[in-house]
């Protein structure tokens, strides 16, 4: 499935009902959108900035037309995001509307490279046996913010999630990916328009 497809049905549908909705996708989802290190994901999270309700309708009509999961596009991120950040207005990015400008009906916004860093270091999925980690997500943003000391870490956390400070399981995974950053050379970023331009075909999405 074409993710950048799928936003834009889900878009035009909520226009057809006189909305405009703001949603934030995080996770892989959004480094596939606005990176060129992320090729695929498993799953869309995404939180609606109001009418999650809405959203989540849609988004079931759209998967059973099509064949997906019922919860390909679900908010189950929520429960992970800072309690220091006010909705979208920050550490958020508009990254593009869907199906367009002259006919809004979907807004996707994507966390800053900062933001979605802090949420995968108390994440810490760096586990491959289990199916999933996060290893190399986290060192592209690391690569991208230019964060060039392993202390810095815990504080660049801290900005976000203020338990950071305190987490031995933060402690012990930033040592594995101090590591890991020795011998790991990095898939770089597109800036944000450049990536814009290009979501669309080439953005799939595995489910």
């Amino acid at each position: 499935m074409h993710l950048n497809d799928a936003l834009t049905e889900l878009g035009r549908r909520a226009s057809a009902q006189g909305k405009v909705v703001e949603i934030a996708i995080y996770g892989g989802s959004a480094l596939m959108l606005a990176s060129n290190f992320r090729i695929t994901t498993q799953g869309v999270d995404a939180v609606a900035n109001v009418d999650q309700d809405l959203v989540n309708r849609l988004a079931r009509e759209i998967g059973a037309e099509r064949g997906w999961s019922p919860d390909w596009l679900n908010d189950g991120v929520r429960t992970y995001l800072s309690p220091d950040v006010e909705g979208l207005a920050q550490h958020h990015e508009l990254f593009r509307t869907y199906p367009g400008e002259e006919a809004p009906g979907l807004r996707v916004f994507v966390p800053t490279p900062e933001y979605l860093l802090a949420m995968k270091l108390m994440a810490m999925r760096l586990d491959p046996a289990g199916g999933k980690t996060d290893l190399t997500d986290i060192l592209n943003l690391i690569d991208v913010i230019k964060i060039t000391d392993k202390s810095e870490l815990t504080q660049f956390a801290a900005k976000f999630y203020p338990e950071a400070r305190v987490s031995g399981r933060l402690r012990l995974g930033i040592d594995i990916i101090w590591a890991a950053r020795q011998t790991w050379h990095p898939s770089g970023i597109q800036d944000r328009k450049a990536a814009v331009e290009r979501a669309g075909p080439a953005s799939h999405h595995d489910a």
